[in-house]
């Protein structure tokens, strides 16, 4: 879904000729995005969580809980600051983009980790939640390696542009 999402940014990016031009842009786009693909992520990841807790055979009934997408405010907020280097003496159209594709990848990737999170809290027959990945960063790896199970709803699932890991639901 990231990656669709990426390529539709992409499209948009080749029409921009200035800054202000591809801020209003993104700022009027940025949040159908995130609503197409974020809707997307939370039905996938509830799907997913169910799938997993089938296979874990769960006694009981629970069905996941899709999270809610950002307020618009996150991706005006994405816009405005991903278009920094377009105001420059020479407009950087190619950093612009790799910010704000960041960006929009991780907060559509945080609605798939915020509906495990939420649904493994909520689910009575959930320890809580783990991350998972391949730690291609130094931060994800020392996350990942902790292989601590998180129960409360206030541990945030920390995260950075392009990150790829994910929540995974631990099971009693």
């Amino acid at each position: 879904l990231t990656d669709l999402a990426e390529n539709d940014l992409r499209v948009i990016f080749d029409t921009f000729d200035s800054g202000e031009t591809a801020r209003d842009v993104l700022i009027d786009t940025l949040p159908r995005l995130v609503n197409l693909y974020g809707s997307a992520a939370a039905t996938l990841g509830a799907d997913w969580y169910d799938e997993m807790r089938a296979l874990a055979e769960v006694s009981g009934r629970f069905s996941a809980i899709p999270a809610g997408l950002p307020d618009a405010g996150r991706t005006e907020s994405l816009a405005r600051w991903g278009v920094s280097p377009l105001f420059g003496p020479t407009p950087d159209f190619a950093t612009s983009l790799t910010k704000v594709a960041g960006g929009l990848q991780m907060v559509i990737a945080n609605v798939d980790r915020l509906t495990v999170q939420q649904s493994s809290i909520a689910d009575r027959r959930a320890r809580g939640w783990s991350r998972a990945g391949s730690g291609k960063c130094d931060f994800c790896q020392m996350l990942i390696g902790r292989g601590t199970v998180y129960t409360e709803a206030t541990a945030d699932f920390e995260a950075h542009d392009h990150c790829g890991c994910v929540a995974v639901p631990e099971f009693i």
